[in-house]
């Protein structure tokens, strides 16, 4: 394409030449010529330029090939690396993820491992002291078995004496045996007693026992008469009202017919009021009543007149039942024990 270009400029100058030969000069002739001449060393040297360009141009061309074939070789080689790279990179994702999951497995086996240790180490010690203790019995045992043996010694030496005072020992328990069969029938002797006695009392007074102003009971061999406020006094007063003096009369009469008996009269408050002044209103009952059995022959050295204000409760007082219950005077009768006691003197 640059050979033609050139061509056609020849041409063209060529016949510019031819058609101004006529009006130029010799001078101007030569000049041309001379020019003429340049242009086509100029023209020749240029050719000879763009051959070495054309050669250079495909020799480059030949490199670019070779080049883009080679890019085209690492492009590949470079998208393989790329994808292997990725795969990497995923690998290494996981493999950080399962580095994470057994370090953290690693901090709870420590973490519990750590705990095992602490427990068995406790654990240790527990079964080290308690071998240490067993080992103070199983030394203490051996002292002691040791000791035992000894005196096992010393007894095998004293056999006669010992089956002597064997033989004392059994003649004792023979002896205590017959004491604790009379002292049995003794006591069954008094609870009989108590139980005619409690029959008597019901009897003698059945008259006045309504509405839960009497009761007589047994306890542990004792027979207590519950005698209400209501029954024996105004409230608050330590005078016993005619009703009150019916019934002790009543059982004067059987208090005498029953000389044996040792007589004990409480009298009891509920907790309503001052402490103090309960107490005091309890030991004068106690004490009236006391005046009233004296009055109709009661021996007086049988008699023991006592205040237990409001500190020996029978029911509640929270409720007013319960209150009924407590504000009463107790006659506690109990048979003589000289019998009984006798029994338990003998040698």
């Amino acid at each position: 394409m640059l050979r033609r270009n050139y061509l056609v400029a020849v041409a063209l100058l060529f016949l510019m030449i031819g058609g101004l030969s006529s009006c130029v000069s010799s001078r101007r002739y030569k000049e041309e010529v001379s020019a003429k001449e340049a242009a086509e060393k100029n023209a020749s040297e240029a050719e000879r330029k763009r051959q070495e360009i054309q050669e250079e141009l495909s020799s480059v061309q030949g490199e670019l090939s070779k080049l883009k074939a080679s890019h085209k070789e690492l492009t590949s080689d470079y998208e393989l690396l790329q994808e292997r790279y990725n795969q990497q990179q995923r690998l290494n994702k996981d493999l950080q993820a399962s580095y994470d999951k057994l370090l953290a497995l690693n901090e709870k086996l420590k973490e519990e491992a750590a705990s095992k240790k602490r427990e068995l180490s406790e654990e240790l010690s527990i079964k080290r002291r308690e071998l240490e203790r067993r080992e103070r019995e199983l030394k203490a045992e051996q002292e002691r078995l040791e000791q035992l043996r000894k005196e096992l010694q010393g007894k095998d030496a004293n056999i006669t004496d010992l089956e002597k005072y064997k033989k004392e020992l059994e003649a004792d328990l023979a002896a205590r045996e017959r004491r604790v069969k009379e002292l049995e029938a003794a006591i069954a002797e008094r609870d009989a007693k108590a139980n005619a006695l409690r029959a008597k009392l019901l009897e003698a007074l059945k008259g006045f026992k309504d509405a839960g102003d009497l009761d007589v009971e047994i306890r542990d061999g004792k027979v207590y008469v519950s005698l209400s406020q209501k029954l024996l006094f105004s409230s608050g007063s330590a005078r016993v009202d005619r009703r009150g003096v019916s019934a002790l009369e009543t059982l004067s009469g059987v208090l005498n017919r029953n000389k044996d008996l040792s007589i004990l009269i409480e009298g009891h408050t509920d907790s309503d009021g001052d402490a103090k002044m309960n107490w005091d209103l309890s030991t004068d009952r106690a004490l009236a009543v006391s005046q009233v059995l004296i009055k109709n022959q009661v021996d007086p050295a049988r008699i023991t007149a006592a205040g237990r204000g409001e500190h020996a409760p029978k029911a509640s007082n929270d409720t007013t039942e319960g209150k009924a219950k407590n504000r009463r005077t107790e006659i506690i009768l109990e048979p003589q024990l000289n019998e009984i006691m006798g029994i338990l003197s003998q040698d």
